[in-house]
């Protein structure tokens, strides 16, 4: 037998054993309270056979307290982003390593066609009752491969241009089969917190099945199902993760209370998590926020409502509000960013944007250093723009290292003589001597700057300032603030000149989400030949091949065999497949080539900046910088940031 183990076996050993050795175990006053009454099981029997252990940062905390923050999302993603419990394995140290979850062990063949996971046995659901490999396999069989559902098959499961072939032979084994190299399936299922904003994975089938037509003669389609299923707003479904819903007020408040089924313990055996409740009150007035903030009335937040330039009132406020205020690294590759429309409909604009000396001039232009003391208090570093410093590839060889280096560097000086010089080379010169340089056919270049009006504050004032940078060798811009979906539309549709307020910061593989560097969907840089690829992956090329590329569904175009974005593509397909871990980062580097010798594609600002942690001085085990691997990765939705600190070991001083 053939079979290559990964490096959760000596941690699942390591595990096995803190656990056997707890004897014992501990739970909240209220559980045991609970237990004594006779209304819940003995925390004995709500455990699993070997539980989660997870080791408190500065020592085993106290049970009680409600974590009181707030929110700006009305669907709740900033809640779901602070638990882990429904994903299958977890990013740990920043990305640097995987850790079992409720999925215990794993292994896979040698040519990594063939995945076994092996489940923690005897997790329960928030209700109780027994999670098995049964509620996977209804998710996959009810919910992703029927037709009439919403879920549609996740990329992980598909491999060899075919979905894979999964069954459960026991309660406690899923075995997916590909019929392809799928050598990325742990790092796939880290990203995202599951069940919330990324892939769902697993289910509460003896609840959900009461909804499915296929189950239940009640009801005809699947409308009914998809309201139930949506955890985090129905209080009903039972969940696997820390907290649990209890009370849901739409676009108001969202109350999550222990899940006493939760199936981790500290060293110590004590069951998480330490705090009873967490209560969310969602304002999407920020500046609302942020004086709430100040008057001592969050006991932790962190993620995108406030910026750097907000740090100085936050610090001026630490002793009244009674908080502290924390920086954690955001992993962005880019900080605010720009890129050109590489699809434009206009034949002379598309032919200029894919000029490397415009888009060269461009950077040269950008005066980061500004921006950079301005917005950032000098922290952070300045950039061309690349993907996350965090990412591995560029961590674990010298190679890697060098390459990521020139990559940042390309094209970072700032130098608006140079700049000029390469507009003067292409031809796009002032040649009525309005003060404004003309496309080389003496047509007016206006370049409008897309952004999102609601976005955030260091994000429209770096677009401000580039605007004035741009102005300043010649090229006439026009900022246009846009509403979020209306942007989204005419992204996909490539009808935009520059966009700008997004921020690079994926990671930590390069290749679990390379859409910023490879174009593979229908937005970012290269939209249509993006979503061309889209469409190749499903099968459906040649479809509507009759239409314009715009007039097509969606809208697509195939981009010619010789584009950098195709070439782009290529490599990635090589490479997603790769079951060698070196041969894989080899590729990975080709696509940077590309990125260095025919770019820039896009345009950094400042990256690596700071992010701001709010953190009440009774809130205990939040880690400071110097706590994390690598001083924090906040940014990418795929780190599951905070999730990936344990929150559940978090706890609040009582008296």
């Amino acid at each position: 037998m053939s079979k290559r183990w990964f490096c959760a076996i000596p941690v699942l050993l390591l595990l096995t054993l803190t656990s056997t050795a707890l004897g014992a175990y501990g739970e909240a006053p209220d559980l045991a309270a609970a237990v004594a009454e006779g209304t819940l099981p003995p925390v004995e029997e709500r455990l699993p056979k070997e539980p989660l252990v997870v080791e408190p940062l500065h020592g085993v905390g106290e049970y009680g307290g409600t974590w009181y923050r707030h929110g700006t999302y009305t669907d709740w993603n900033d809640v779901r982003m602070k638990m882990y419990g429904f994903s299958p394995v977890r990013w740990v140290d920043d990305g640097l390593g995987i850790e079992p979850n409720w999925v215990q062990a794993w292994s896979v063949n040698e040519d990594a066609t063939v995945w076994t996971l092996y489940l923690r046995e005897g997790i329960k659901w928030s209700d109780g009752v027994p999670m098995t490999a049964a509620d996977f396999m209804f998710w996959w069989e009810d919910m992703v491969l029927n037709e009439e559902m919403s879920d549609p098959i996740p990329d992980m499961f598909v491999a060899g241009g075919q979905p894979a072939e999964i069954h459960a032979p026991d309660d406690f084994t899923i075995v997916i089969e590909y019929a392809g190299t799928e050598p990325l399936l742990l790092e796939r299922m880290a990203m995202w917190p599951n069940a919330g904003i990324g892939e769902r994975l697993i289910v509460p089938k003896h609840y959900l099945e009461q909804f499915h037509p296929d189950y239940s003669d009640e009801y005809d389609s699947f409308e009914v199902f998809e309201e139930k299923m949506e955890w985090w707003t129905n209080v009903d479904s039972p969940v696997i993760s820390e907290w649990m819903p209890v009370e849901h007020d739409v676009a108001d408040r969202l109350v999550m209370a222990r899940n006493p089924f939760y199936y981790a313990v500290d060293t110590e055996g004590n069951q998480l998590p330490y705090i009873d409740e967490m209560v969310t009150e969602l304002n999407e007035d920020v500046e609302v926020v942020k004086l709430r903030w100040m008057a001592g009335e969050a006991d932790m937040q962190l993620r995108r409502y406030v910026s750097m330039t907000d740090l100085s009132m936050l610090i001026d406020g630490e002793a009244e509000g009674d908080y502290a205020v924390k920086l954690w690294d955001s992993g962005s590759g880019t900080g605010p960013i720009f890129y050109w429309n590489w699809n434009h409909p206009d034949d002379e604009k598309l032919e200029l944007y894919r000029m490397p000396e415009f888009r060269r001039a461009m950077s040269h232009a950008l005066d980061r250093q500004r921006m950079q003391d301005m917005l950032y208090f000098g922290l952070g570093t300045r950039t061309t723009g690349t993907f996350s410093p965090k990412s591995v590839e560029f961590h674990r060889s010298e190679r890697g290292q060098e390459l990521y280096h020139e990559w940042n560097e390309a094209y970072l000086e700032y130098n608006p003589e140079l700049a000029e010089e390469l507009l003067d080379s292409i031809g796009v010169v002032d040649q009525n001597n309005d003060g404004w340089r003309q496309l080389p056919s003496g047509e007016r270049l206006q370049i409008r700057v897309d952004y999102d009006g609601g976005t955030y504050e260091d994000r429209i004032q770096a677009t401000e300032m580039a605007k004035t940078d741009w102005e300043a060798i010649g090229l006439e811009i026009n900022l246009n603030p846009m509403d979020g979906a209306a942007l989204g539309i005419q992204e996909q549709r490539a009808e935009f000149d520059l966009r700008a307020g997004w921020d690079l910061g994926d990671g930590p593989n390069f290749l679990v989400f390379p859409q910023w560097v490879v174009p593979i969907d229908l937005s970012r840089w290269a939209p249509l030949y993006g979503s061309w690829y889209q469409v190749k992956q499903a099968g459906e090329l040649g479809r509507d091949d009759h239409l314009a590329p715009r007039d097509r569904t969606p809208p697509h175009e195939e981009p010619a065999v010789d584009d950098p974005v195709r070439r782009l593509q290529d490599l990635y397909d090589q490479a997603r497949v790769n079951p060698h871990e070196e041969e894989r980062d080899q590729l990975v580097f080709e696509m940077i080539r590309i990125h260095i010798d025919d770019g820039p594609f896009f345009l950094g600002t400042v990256k690596d900046y700071p992010r701001i942690v709010i953190v009440k001085n009774n809130f205990h085990n939040v880690p400071d910088s110097e706590d994390l691997a690598l001083g924090g990765f906040v940014n990418p939705w795929i780190m599951v940031y905070p999730a990936i600190t344990h929150p559940a070991q978090y706890w609040i001083s009582q008296e």
